[in-house]
């Protein structure tokens, strides 16, 4: 155990001998499957040990996730995200959150991770086609020693944009502002602690944190943001603790008595190599999971002699898919390449890290003002763009994910064919006989 760590524990065991009352609450968020330890993440073990430490040696104590728990490695796409809520219940969670990723697999999926889960996931602004919540809640309400704690959770209002149709149809996502206009009144007043859990965003927390001053503290998710310490936006706080694993977040909430002054937070983050070994049981729930796909993914299939960044890898992967169905040129969404490829060997794991989702090759044929228009969805300027000629019709070798909303963008101005391939599977095939550029 390192000796910041040693600090970080110390600081949480002793702290109730100097405070009357004090709540901890560890977070993460976007954990996108990632079970096993596996260079800078921590892998669920790890993050399990720290969580039975702090909760056997203080009274109020929440482990939370703000939602994209699945969708990531093999072993979730492989069995649909289950083993991840299984693997959830031995860390020791309490709350979780539903993301965008949770519907990757359609909405009625959630209900079984529900069953799965043994704590609530929440969404007060996900409604299914018959108007309920999917979540099991819209908000929660604990007393930890004496504390009382109220917790919202709240996705994105763009989730639509961010998963297939296929499987979500008929989803309403209400405006989470609009939401904590009703909520944190109603709760202001039963709470000591004020928290919204969300799957929105850093920047957009940051927003909602100054148009809602009775919240207290925003744990967020969503864009994957590293905060090292939570961002004070006038009385409320915001923190996020990166993604897959490569951080915990620990916030000490100090609750004074009631009329005796305000809560005095502090929060950091615990890097993944500063957590202590891994908890055994939940080790051997991890490596029960992982050795069903082992066979299948832990293969070598190329060398590589330096590293790509996700940038790098974006034309490689779209030259890959227009050759392989004979299109004008492809587009492979940056978003949708989760990981990078370092120098050395190559694994079939790495390219399921890489294209976790389990889409489909489709040619899209498409005017090349349509082809504009899609490729300015990307963060910057795609690299194909200022050659396009607007007048001109193109066929174009994309993903299912990005077929499926350029149809519903275009209707028939397009025609999609879906050739049922699974890009993961070309990938894997093409770097297996010619490696990467």
């Amino acid at each position: 155990m390192t000796n910041r760590l040693i600090l970080c524990v110390l600081l949480v065991i002793i702290s109730p001998w100097l405070l009357a009352k004090e709540l901890i609450l560890l977070h993460t968020n976007d954990f996108h499957g990632h079970i096993q330890q596996e260079g800078k993440y921590a892998g669920a073990a790890k993050i399990a040990a720290f969580v039975k430490e702090i909760k056997a040696q203080h009274p109020a104590v929440l482990l939370l996730d703000a939602g994209d728990a699945i969708s990531g490695t093999p072993v979730s796409s492989m069995f649909e995200g289950e083993p991840i809520f299984d693997v959830m219940n031995a860390m020791g969670y309490d709350v979780g959150l539903i993301g965008n990723h949770e519907f990757d697999h359609g909405y009625k999926k959630i209900e079984r991770f529900r069953a799965i889960a043994n704590h609530p996931l929440l969404t007060a602004n996900a409604l299914g086609p018959d108007g309920a919540l999917l979540g099991d809640a819209p908000y929660l309400l604990r007393n930890l020693d004496g504390i009382r704690v109220g917790i919202i959770g709240l996705i994105t209002e763009t989730a639509p944009t961010l998963f297939s149709p296929t499987g979500n149809e008929g989803l309403t996502f209400l405006n989470p502002a609009d939401r904590l206009s009703e909520l944190v009144p109603m709760l202001r007043p039963k709470t000591d602690v004020l928290i919204l859990l969300s799957h929105i965003g850093h920047e957009a927390e940051l927003v909602l944190a100054e148009q809602f001053q009775d919240l207290d503290l925003i744990i967020g998710g969503h864009s994957h943001t590293l905060v090292q310490h939570p961002v004070r936006v006038g009385k409320t706080l915001v923190a996020q603790a990166n993604h897959y694993g490569s951080h915990l977040g620990l916030i000490k909430i100090k609750v004074p008595d009631a009329g005796q002054g305000s809560l005095d937070i502090q929060g950091d983050l615990i890097a993944a190599n500063e957590l202590p070994d891994g908890d055994p049981a939940t080790q051997a729930l991890v490596s029960s999971y992982e050795a069903k796909v082992e066979d299948q993914v832990d293969i070598k299939i190329a060398v590589i002699r330096k590293n790509y960044s996700k940038i790098a890898l974006q034309p490689i992967l779209e030259d890959i898919l227009a050759e392989a169905i004979g299109a004008d040129l492809g587009y492979y969404n940056r978003t949708g390449i989760r990981d990078v490829l370092s120098e050395g060997d190559v694994t079939a794991r790495m390219i399921w890290n890489l294209e976790p989702f389990g889409n489909t090759l489709v040619k899209l044929t498409l005017s090349g003002a349509d082809l504009l228009i899609l490729l300015s969805q990307e963060p910057t300027l795609h690299h194909a763009a200022n050659a396009i000629d607007p007048e001109r019709r193109y066929q174009l070798a994309t993903n299912s994910f990005i077929a499926s909303h350029a149809t519903l963008a275009f209707g028939d101005a397009i025609t999609a064919v879906d050739t049922g391939i699974l890009v993961r599977d070309i990938l894997i095939q093409q770097i297996k006989a010619k490696g990467l550029q």
